[in-house]
């Protein structure tokens, strides 16, 4: 089958656009998640961790994100001299532009000290895409807390 110039010229056109499309960065009202976050971690036995949140956009149009973990209390007397001490729980992130729920799961780390462990986040985020907040699944009753800042 021969194509004719108008169709060429028509499928080049669309080639044209749809690198445009996949080229444009997102922009903050579909990705207002995206960025430097802090803020705390919590749940009701008395751990407490600081949090330093980095999401990102990645190659393929999905997004990562990774949080830096500060051990800041526990409730068990062997933990005590861990304080202070740091780790990274690596994150997929998904996110529901309509209802603003930010959904992470952690699903690696970096915890030489071993304070962490992997959790699911169930989060949304505020109008002024200037707090995150929200639970966790905490080893499966979900009275995590988590909320963050944006970093400016």
């Amino acid at each position: 089958m021969r194509l004719n110039y108008l169709q060429i010229l028509f499928m080049l056109m669309i080639m044209m656009l749809a690198s445009v499309v996949l080229a444009q960065d997102w922009s903050t009202s579909t990705t207002p998640f995206i960025g430097v976050w802090q803020g705390q971690w919590s749940e009701p036995r008395g751990y407490v961790y600081e949090a330093r949140a980095t999401f990102q956009v990645t190659n393929m149009r999905t997004f990562k994100g990774q949080i830096n973990w500060v051990l800041l209390k526990s409730p068990r007397p062997e933990e005590q001299s861990k304080l202070g001490l740091t780790g990274i729980e690596f994150v997929r992130v998904t996110y529901d532009s309509i209802s603003r729920v930010l959904t992470l799961e952690g699903y690696d780390k970096m915890d030489p000290h071993y304070i962490l462990g992997l959790d699911k986040y169930k989060l949304i985020v505020a109008e002024n895409a200037e707090v995150i907040g929200g639970l966790t699944y905490n080893h499966g009753d979900w009275q995590g807390k988590f909320f963050l800042t944006r970093i400016k």
